[in-house]
């Protein structure tokens, strides 16, 4: 789906009035993105000149740019612009502990994992390449009214796990979660991904008080995930603040360590954060390999 294709298609959705708010919301932000961004452009097969680099070993004799080479010192390989069509499979977490914000002036995790999801699948979309959403039969989409589409299909997407359409080998990936889970549960789902060539990132998406834990005096806490668990009842939460920080801090450490085994990238947002910086990060992120 081209910039133009997008443009009209928004435009007469609007017209007849049916657009989600967070359809909008992705639009807009995809375009804002959009006017800062080049088109993704990765070394492979093709015919358009990409860039010269270093010969290393295990490199080709048929790659040496021997022109190139013959004016410096040292050989250099002459690499080209990847121009298959890609599959980029997305999937946004909506259990329970994404519906969660701690002020009415804030997004729901769920909310804010959607909007990037759709804002992403705009950017991917335009650049000629195809999306995939995760865990559903809808089959890889590249065409105008894709995004639509992917947006009625988000509410099959419950857990992280390959439902549906299998993910190609050697396509890429990208989850948006709080990983409020354990990260055993991540590591079980990335590293076959891993085995059979696919790149990916984990976007982890919390809310600021999840992070800093600023409330005082006695709370209780709901596991929202568990309606049969017994909540937990802390007379002085100040009293554990740096103590529930420091796991906090430790978990998402574990989380990265556990991508970067792999090969994958891991980086993290608040929904205080403005998703047109985290979607421009995320872009970027997309063509750089771990």
């Amino acid at each position: 789906m081209t910039r133009h294709e997008t443009d009209n298609l928004s435009h007469a959705a609007r017209l007849a009035g049916n657009v989600p708010a967070l359809l909008l919301q992705a639009e807009k932000i995809a375009h804002t993105v959009m006017r800062g961004v080049h088109g993704r452009r990765r070394v492979g097969q093709g015919e358009t000149f990409w860039q010269f680099r270093d010969y290393q070993p295990g490199d080709s004799s048929r790659d040496i740019d021997w022109r190139q080479t013959a004016k410096r010192e040292d050989a250099f390989v002459r690499q080209l612009e990847w121009e298959a069509s890609q599959t980029v499979w997305l999937y946004r977490d909506g259990t329970e502990s994404m519906h969660y914000r701690s002020a009415q002036k804030l997004p729901y995790k769920k909310d804010y994992a959607e909007v990037l999801l759709l804002a992403l699948a705009m950017l991917v979309l335009d650049g000629g390449e195809q999306v995939g959403l995760l865990g559903t039969d809808i089959a890889p989409q590249a065409h105008a009214g894709a995004v639509e589409r992917l947006y009625r299909h988000l509410p099959m997407q419950q857990e992280m796990a390959e439902y549906g359409r299998p993910v190609a080998s050697k396509s890429q990936m990208i989850l948006i979660s709080d990983f409020m889970m354990p990260v055993e549960k991540v590591t079980g789902f990335i590293a076959p991904m891993a085995s059979k060539h696919v790149h990916g990132i984990l976007l982890q998406v919390c809310d600021p008080a999840e992070e800093e834990l600023p409330f005082t005096g006695r709370m209780r806490f709901h596991d929202m995930e568990d309606d049969a668990a017994a909540p937990l009842n802390i007379p002085q939460v100040e009293a554990v603040r740096e103590a529930y920080r420091e796991k906090f801090r430790a978990h998402r450490a574990a989380l990265a360590k556990a991508a970067a085994a792999v090969g994958w990238q891991f980086f993290a947002v608040r929904t205080d954060e403005k998703p047109e910086a985290a979607l421009t990060r995320l872009y970027h992120l997309m063509s750089v390999k771990g």
